[in-house]
């Protein structure tokens, strides 16, 4: 009984407050720091796209053309970039291989990458290897060169566009409803009835000449709550004016006009929707009682009775 009672006093001090914001502070912090991880992103495959380019020139110069343009790069999918010459060019394996990964720092592309040269007419693979960090590479046909020729190179890079960001949101999202849902837990008790005791409003005996009884309720109007034995629920001020009026008249039909006019006649703006959902609240705390009822007559308007 002492555990469980530490337990539940811990948890209705303010550091259940304090806890709750702090969730929602770092889910705030976490999911705008996965926007900068995409910004950071953008500017990786920039200078990815400037290496490429860069690769190109150099290929060129070993081909003896210094006039031809390297076309723009592409990112023809997600992580895979397409490198096309304006006219053919010859080239050495070893040297693209070597020029590849002098270019690529190993600590940016953890898992490697691929670079493969096709035939630009016949999309025929003419050469190609893999670049891999946390295993043997695959470098084959060393030694060799190609003959002059349309070639187009694809460079792929299978971590590129990491899922990182998203699982970010995701998890981000997560905490930001756990913080919500701890808060609600901790402000969100309007419709839970507390222990009279623990109320600053105690029940004198001058006041209680001054409560009306309604079923298993004590209905205290001025006070603008419901008492049930040692429970008491409070009441807004128009959920206590309905209440009222429904009570003054009970088992009488109360038009939707009359409750409408009476209740809402300061406010100039006088909606249905307003009426029906103070009275959906009040049927909520008068749940308690099975022997009360707010019976909606469809286009009419509403009557407190038995619930018999």
């Amino acid at each position: 009984m002492r555990v469980n009672s530490v337990f539940t006093s811990f948890f209705s001090h303010r550091f259940v407050v304090r806890y709750g914001i702090a969730i929602i502070l770092l889910a705030i912090f976490l999911i705008a720091s996965s926007f900068t991880k995409h910004s950071d992103r953008d500017l990786q495959a920039k200078q990815v796209n400037l290496i490429i380019r860069d690769i190109g020139h150099r290929l060129l110069l070993q081909s003896g053309d210094v006039t031809s343009r390297v076309l723009p790069v592409t990112e023809t999918k997600e992580g895979t970039f397409r490198l096309i010459l304006e006219n053919e060019f010859v080239f050495n394996h070893d040297s693209l291989m070597v020029m590849t990964q002098e270019l690529f720092p190993k600590n940016q592309f953890p898992s490697g990458y691929t670079v493969t040269v096709l035939n630009c007419r016949k999309a025929d693979i003419v050469y190609g290897f893999q670049v891999n960090n946390s295993s043997p590479s695959i470098l084959p046909c060393s030694g060799r060169s190609e003959s002059s020729g349309c070639y187009l190179i694809e460079f792929t890079f299978p971590d590129f566009y990491e899922n990182y960001p998203y699982t970010h949101l995701v998890y981000s999202g997560m905490l930001l409803l756990l913080g919500v849902t701890v808060l609600v837990g901790r402000f969100g008790k309007t419709l839970t009835p507390t222990p009279l005791q623990n109320q600053d409003h105690t029940i004198t005996q001058e006041h209680a000449s001054e409560l009306l009884a309604l079923g298993e309720f004590l209905f205290d109007v001025k006070g603008q709550r419901l008492v049930k034995g040692g429970e008491v629920i409070s009441l807004t001020d128009k959920e206590c004016k309905i209440l009222e009026l429904l009570n003054h008249s009970f088992g009488e039909l109360i038009t939707r006009e009359t409750l409408m006019q009476k209740i809402w006649i300061d406010e100039g703006v006088i909606t249905g929707r307003s009426l029906d959902m103070f009275v959906s609240k009040l049927r909520k705390k008068l749940s308690s009682d099975p022997q009360l009822k707010i019976t909606n007559v469809h286009g009419k308007g509403y009557k407190l009775e038995d619930g018999d």
